[in-house]
């Protein structure tokens, strides 16, 4: 990024980035608004930033003048720093890069979701970012759905920070509760069959209708397609006792 014919000045406790107005300002609503006219910061040239990681704003920067950044060379991690990247285009309003960095953050998260940085940056997005940014949070929540069976299993302690985290920060558990819910709810909505062969242990689910004529067709006994209405269906509808989750 060169500083010739800069003529605004950011800093950040003993940073100091050099920047145009004509090129930051139309990337980011924040400086705009910062550099308009009246402004202390249009008069003396000079923008103050506080509490912002001073790597994630060089990267910022570099994406407002390259449309991109490097993620490799962070001591934060990949999966954190992209998320750390989204808070700060949520910041200073720069669209392309909130984007930009969850497209990244949903690479890298496919693979580190078993490491302790996974679980840092899902408490850092879900602390420091809107409630309303739900790319964010849904790149999240899929990559943890994959892989919810391992990450709440409390016998893998290899888990047990992950775990901890979600603990602790009710927004995420409350939305991961409303996943699982969601995926079954359709099972909860279906009855069990069993494969009207008598020599056949197959069972399987559906929402039969009592107006429907249901047609089904065995994978195991390779039975020929069966079809019935709603009565004779019922003739193979297991019932399970109270306490029963499931038949084996």
């Amino acid at each position: 990024m060169s500083e010739k014919f800069a003529d605004l000045q950011v800093t950040l406790g003993d940073r100091t980035w050099k920047v145009h107005k004509v090129i930051v300002c139309c990337r980011s609503d924040f400086f705009a608004k910062a550099c308009e006219e009246g402004f202390k910061e249009e008069r003396e040239g000079i923008v103050e930033l506080h509490d912002d990681d001073p790597d994630v704003i060089d990267k910022m920067f570099h994406y407002i003048y390259r449309n991109e950044y490097d993620d490799a060379d962070t001591e934060l991690g990949q999966v954190l720093l992209n998320v750390r990247m989204v808070a700060v285009a949520e910041k200073y309003f720069i669209d392309h890069l909130a984007h930009f960095a969850t497209s990244k953050l949903n690479h890298h998260a496919a693979n580190a979701w078993k490491t302790i940085d996974f679980a840092d940056a899902i408490d850092e997005a879900y602390t420091t970012t809107a409630d309303s940014d739900r790319v964010l949070r849904n790149t999240i929540l899929e990559v943890v759905m994959e892989h919810a069976h391992d990450l709440f299993d409390a016998e893998q302690t290899e888990y047990a920070q992950f775990q901890a985290m979600a603990a602790g920060t009710p927004s995420f558990s409350s939305e991961v509760a409303a996943r699982q819910a969601a995926a079954l709810a359709p099972y909860h909505r279906q009855e069990l069959y069993r494969c009207p062969n008598s020599h056949c242990d197959v069972v399987f689910r559906s929402p039969i209708k009592k107006s429907q004529w249901f047609s089904w067709r065995c994978p195991q006994c390779a039975c020929n397609s069966l079809s019935g209405d709603y009565e004779w269906w019922q003739k193979f509808r297991l019932v399970l006792q109270p306490g029963v989750e499931k038949v084996d």
